[in-house]
């Protein structure tokens, strides 16, 4: 059975249909369908029965799928120990990076990857880190650079090797006409402020209505929504909303001031995660390395 057709059933096992899995891994629903159907031929047994518009996996299917998913991580963790025989990383890795990490990490660690893997090309997307963790799963990209906001943890998968890069703090950010940034600020004093806010499923999100409820005992109120930290900055520079955000953020942004929150030590976690059969790979080593040392120039001062 062909790797790539078993790669199209572990992705319907995951996605659970056809239409979602044409979309994930840039197929149309036709060939998706057409390479299922000749892996149906080739395992002998029904893998799929249609239900309605849609299809589900047999018995038969699910337990293919559990096996697919093992051969996958085989040829990749053979793929890994062979690269380690080689030469310098080289190829391409797909990375993706939430943006504040982006605009703290990516330049020094682009900086020196050209040094010590010139031959590697690493294409780097936004991704935030709930889907971007999906996607590494579902091998779309090959190393994810997520964060994670105490105390509202983000999943662990058996399959994901996950390794913390840095720790920060999050910061209580007001605009002209605050106290001086630094000056300890209580969440009690901001129940009657405009908040500014990720969406609805962002850890950003989850964070300020957790500590507002559990520390404070209110419910914010939000006015303002985006997933761009530099957004979120600007709103609050305007002086009609504060929010909660990253202290490697708030230095970088002047015309706001970032206060410890008096209540609780506010932090989040700066992670890499890559599938558990790459781990070894050369590409993704040099790329971890690269974050690392990027990582500990920020932290170091």
């Amino acid at each position: 059975m062909e790797l790539r057709r078993l790669r199209l059933l572990d992705a319907l096992a995951r996605l659970g249909t056809v239409a979602a899995v044409a979309e994930a891994l840039s197929f149309s629903p036709s060939s998706v369908s057409v390479q299922l159907a000749q892996l149906e031929t080739e395992a002998g047994v029904k893998l799929l029965r249609r239900v309605g518009r849609t299809v589900e996996l047999t018995p038969a299917g699910r337990r293919l799928a559990g096996h697919a998913a093992e051969a996958l991580a085989a040829d990749e963790a053979v793929r890994a120990e062979l690269a380690n025989l080689g030469d310098a990383p080289s190829g391409r890795l797909r990375m993706t990076i939430v943006q504040t990490p982006a605009l703290a990490l990516l330049p020094a660690t682009l900086d020196r990857l050209a040094v010590t893997a010139p031959g590697l090309l690493v294409e780097v997307h936004q991704r935030e880190t709930a889907p971007a963790l999906d996607d590494l799963r579902g091998r779309t990209v090959d190393l994810v650079v997520g964060i994670e906001y105490d105390p509202v943890p983000v999943a662990r998968q058996r399959d994901l090797d996950r390794r913390d890069l840095m720790r920060e703090d999050v910061l209580l950010t007001t605009g002209r006409g605050r106290p001086v940034g630094g000056d300890v600020m209580s969440l009690a004093e901001c129940e009657r402020s405009a908040w500014a806010t990720g969406h609805p499923g962002t850890g950003l999100d989850a964070v300020l209505r957790n500590v507002c409820n559990r520390l404070a005992g209110y419910e914010p109120r939000i006015e303002h929504r985006s997933d761009d930290g530099l957004v979120l900055g600007a709103l609050v520079a305007s002086g009609r909303a504060v929010a909660l955000l990253p202290a490697l953020l708030t230095a970088a942004l002047p015309q706001i001031a970032g206060h410890p929150v008096a209540e609780e030590r506010l932090q989040r976690t700066i992670f890499t995660a890559t599938r558990g059969s790459a781990a070894a790979a050369p590409e993704i080593v040099a790329v971890r390395e690269a974050l690392r040392h990027a990582a500990g120039t920020i932290a170091g001062p």
